[in-house]
């Protein structure tokens, strides 16, 4: 007669996940605390001040301003969305690319490295305009606009953990006549990675301005463009509602990075 499984394993399991979302409870508590304070204080702020609604809307006006259909939240989403998602993609790939060239050689870091500070230093709403005459209206130019945006800190978080690895093993590796890209796969890199999640989370916000920067010169659809309306038209509610999405989208990016990181990377994890 064969036993009956154990459930220990299970147990365990439940208390760990317990722990974990105990411990995230408290850690982010304070936070909701003061952003729930802070939105009854708006709210009630504007009804006592009377404030006028094309000026200040309530919370409760942006609410409501989220089920006119009229505005097409969902299809705007979207765009705005796969804009994201886009830039921030492009430029994870891009920046691990990137930092791997940079590290390769002392050459490479002094010829490339200078081009890339420089990119990195013009104002990327000046370049947008560019990107509409070579690739035309729609998506890619806000993608290709927030991967400008975001891809410097993953070029340079990447390329400092790659260059941070300990010098002991580098010269162990070395009398073992390991090639260089051996020495990379198994010394380098996994040393970067803390070091690409942090860029990743730089990555994740900024991919999110990238888009909405794109969106704002050259986009007829997406958050971004009802904000740009919104301005011209005094829908204030309207903005503030788009707001709302766009920050609901980079926290929910950055908490995504922040879970894989907890399993790929779980003595990395900071914050």
């Amino acid at each position: 007669m064969s036993a009956l499984p154990t459930t220990e394993p299970d147990a365990a399991s439940e208390a760990r996940l317990g722990r974990r979302l105990r411990a995230a409870v408290v850690y982010y508590l304070p936070s909701v605390v003061v952003m729930l304070a802070l939105l009854v204080l708006w709210q009630v702020g504007v009804q006592w001040l009377g404030v006028k609604e094309y000026i200040l809307p309530t919370p409760l006006s942006a609410l409501r301003t989220l089920a006119d259909p009229n505005y097409r939240w969902t299809a705007n989403f979207l765009a705005t969305l796969y804009s994201v998602l886009g830039a921030f993609a492009l430029s994870a790939v891009l920046g691990v690319l990137l930092a791997i060239v940079v590290v390769w050689n002392d050459l490479l870091m002094r010829t490339v490295m200078p081009v890339l500070i420089l990119f990195n230093t013009l104002p990327k709403i000046a370049l947008a305009p560019l990107f509409v005459v070579w690739l035309g209206y729609g998506i890619w130019p806000n993608i290709v606009i927030g991967t400008t945006i975001a891809f410097f800190p993953m070029v340079v978080n990447t390329a400092v953990g790659l260059a941070s690895a300990e010098p002991e093993m580098l010269e162990l590796v070395k009398t073992l006549r390991a090639s260089r890209w051996k020495v990379l796969t198994t010394i380098r890199f996994p040393n970067a990675v803390p070091y690409i999640f942090v860029g990743l989370k730089l990555a994740a916000t900024m991919s999110v301005i990238g888009a909405l920067v794109g969106e704002f010169v050259a986009s007829e659809k997406g958050l971004g463009s009802l904000i740009i309306t919104g301005g011209v038209t005094m829908q204030t509610a309207s903005i503030f509602a788009s707001l709302t999405l766009i920050s609901l989208l980079g926290l929910a990016l950055y908490g995504l990075v922040v879970a894989v990181e907890q399993i790929v990377a779980p003595w990395a994890h900071r914050t």
